[in-house]
Order: structure tokens, then C-alpha cells, then sequence
């Protein structure tokens, strides 16, 4: 077919679509969102200190809802990370493929939901589920994830089948998520995510999952408790986390706990700390991490900041201060403190296609 044949039929196969769409639009609601967040990084390993340039966690996906019978909806989401620096890896979004513009798999599912709740199978969050939940740093250097999940603990897991409840009276939600082995014997997981709202001023939360890691192994067990609050121009929030046996290695326990507050003023201004120690039962490998910031919201959809991290390593111990959510992480060796420093901008969309 020749090229300008193409273009013909391809305009005309898309104007069918959306006609046809079109005349079901009451069934479907259709949006296309995305993040783009670009910073300039300069960061020291503990050893060396170089600049960077980072996409983190850039992501853009596709989300709706498709009314079926008698209140039930069949909702999807379909979200892949983006690095808008073409490298396509090393974006804060997880393993990816050199020299792409698309890099990994984000939180994508299709599920059922009616008053029941909602049932979903897919690509979902583990902890995840429970550390964004107070977290002033998220995607940014200073991340809590860098401590929280800095022991392999997974952010997000394949093949999920999980149910979320309903907001029970605007005070009370969950959701319960199981992982099947999927080919690998004893390596089946489970999620458990609980929520609770105290009125206007904040919410509590708790959390428990259990991830298999192969036969003869014990699983990695971890535990947490959240808690936020706002009161007029402050917010204070942190949580604490148990873990045992991490990675499957009998013995190796590990307790973190945050801390951490925000103060806005002006129009779109912020200034925020927190921090974070990790006390583990093994000689030699507890971890700080501190976080400092400021916001600049230029408008609902526009944010410039600026951030300093630094992570202090007892011998045993290699926590970084830049890799959970943000790009171009760096991996001190054991004992060493890693550092970073932060100028990036975050621009955020959704958009209504069909309504």
C-alpha cells in the first residue's frame, strides 16, 4: 500500500473508533495522565561526587472505568515509566532496557468494582501499598523508600490478584492482595493493607506482607504502622517497620523508623523535613537517612524543588540516599555515607478522552 493509501485509511480507521466510541460514551470513561520529573542531581557515593541528570519515576498510562449491569464497572489501568532521558534504565521506575523512551511496567490491572468493592488482577503495589503513605520526599532524593525498601523489600509485584473494600462510612478502607508462586515452589506472597481516617485532621494506617522466597527458605516477613496529621499550615507524620528474616536469611531483623513534618506558606510555598533510622540485629549495619527540602507548587500542575539527602552507613551496612523513585542512583560500598543534592521540576497531567 502506498504511503499516502496508509494515511487515508489509517484517519479513517481512527474516525470510525471514535465514532463508534462515541455513541457508547455514557458506558466509558476514558483518561490519559501522566508525570514528567526532571532533576539536575549532584551525588556523592561517599566516595566520589558527580552530576546527573535523572527522570524520576516520568511515567504516563491510561485509566477508566466501562458501566456494566446493575452498578457494576469493569475499571482498567494500563501505566508504563518513561524516561525522558532516553536512557530507558536506571529512571527510578525499575529495571528497564538501555536507550528507550519507555522503560518498565508501572501499576497496571483490570478489575471489577460495585458495592462490593473492587477485584483486580495485575501488576500491583507491595510496599507500595503502605510507604507513600506519610512520605514528604517521594520520587525526590531523601525518598523513604531508599531505607524502607532499601533491603529488597519489593515495591510492586507481577501476577497480583487482590480485593480492596469499599470506604466504609468515609472512616475505614483495605485491601488484601495474594501473589501465586508462579513456577517458583514456596515463593507465593500476600499483602494486607488497612486504613483508617480521624476526621478532618489525618489517618492511621497498618500493614503486613509475607514474601515467599523459594523452598527451604523462611519468608521475608514485614510489619508497619502509619500515621499522619494536618493541622492548618503543618502537616506531622511517620510510621514504623518490622522486618524479619529479609531476602529469606534466618535471623537478619530489621526495625526503621521515620519521622517527619511540613510547614506551607505564601501561595505554593513549602519547606519540609525527615528522617529516618534503621536499628538491624546484625553487628554493624544500622542506617540514617535526613532529608531536607523546599517545594515550589507553581500552580496545580507545575512544581520546582529543591532537596539535600545524606545517608550515614554504619561498616556493614550500603543504604543509599537516591535511588527509591528517582533516577541515576548511585551504590555506596559498605561503611561509606552517600549525599545528594537536588534542583528538579515535576509537571503532572489528566485528561478526560471520553466522558
Amino acid at each position: 500500500m502506498q504511503k499516502g493509501h496508509f494515511h487515508i485509511a489509517l484517519a479513517t480507521a481512527v474516525a470510525v473508533a471514535l465514532s463508534l466510541g462515541a455513541g457508547n460514551a455514557s458506558a466509558l470513561e476514558l483518561n490519559i495522565y501522566g508525570v514528567g520529573h526532571l532533576s539536575a542531581d549532584n551525588n556523592d557515593d561517599g566516595a566520589n561526587s558527580q552530576l546527573y541528570i535523572a527522570s524520576n519515576s516520568s511515567r504516563l498510562g491510561f485509566k477508566g472505568n466501562h458501566d456494566l449491569v446493575k452498578g457494576m464497572k469493569v475499571i482498567f489501568q494500563y501505566e508504563s515509566g518513561v524516561d525522558l532521558t532516553g536512557r530507558g534504565e536506571n529512571d527510578g521506575n525499575g529495571p528497564g532496557t538501555s536507550n528507550n523512551l519507555f522503560s518498565t511496567a508501572r501499576d497496571s490491572f483490570v478489575g471489577l468494582s460495585g458495592v462490593f468493592g473492587s477485584v483486580m488482577a495485575g501488576r500491583l503495589g507491595v510496599l507500595n501499598q503502605w510507604l507513600y503513605d506519610y512520605n514528604l520526599f517521594a520520587d525526590q532524593v531523601g525518598d523513604l523508600g531508599n531505607i524502607w525498601g532499601g533491603t529488597g523489600l519489593p515495591g510492586r509485584a507481577n501476577g497480583v490478584l487482590a480485593y480492596a473494600t469499599p470506604n466504609i462510612a468515609d472512616i475505614f478502607d483495605g485491601l488484601v492482595a495474594y501473589i501465586p508462586e508462579s513456577g517458583t515452589e514456596d515463593a507465593d506472597s500476600a499483602v494486607l493493607k488497612l486504613n483508617f481516617k480521624i476526621g478532618s485532621i489525618g489517618k492511621i494506617g497498618g500493614a503486613f506482607t509475607t514474601v515467599g522466597t523459594g523452598t527451604g527458605n523462611p519468608e521475608h516477613n514485614a510489619a508497619a504502622i502509619t500515621a499522619n496529621f494536618s493541622i492548618g499550615k503543618f502537616t506531622v507524620g511517620g510510621g514504623y517497620q518490622i522486618e524479619s528474616d529479609i531476602g529469606g536469611v534466618s535471623g537478619d531483623d530489621r526495625n526503621s523508623i521515620t519521622l517527619g513534618g511540613s510547614f506551607s506558606f505564601g501561595n505554593g510555598h513549602t519547606v519540609k523535613i525527615q528522617g529516618t533510622n534503621s536499628d538491624a540485629d546484625l553487628p554493624d549495619a544500622n542506617a540514617t537517612q535526613i532529608a531536607v527540602g523546599y517545594d515550589y507548587a507553581v500552580d496545580k500542575a507545575f512544581t520546582v524543588y529543591v532537596a539535600f539527602a545524606s545517608t550515614d552507613n554504619d561498616p556493614n551496612a550500603s543504604f543509599t540516599a537516591n535511588n527509591y523513585g528517582h533516577g541515576q542512583a548511585v551504590s555506596p560500598a559498605n561503611g561509606n555515607d552517600p549525599a545528594s543534592f537536588s534542583l528538579g521540576a515535576v509537571y503532572k497531567f489528566d485528561v478526560g478522552l471520553v466522558k
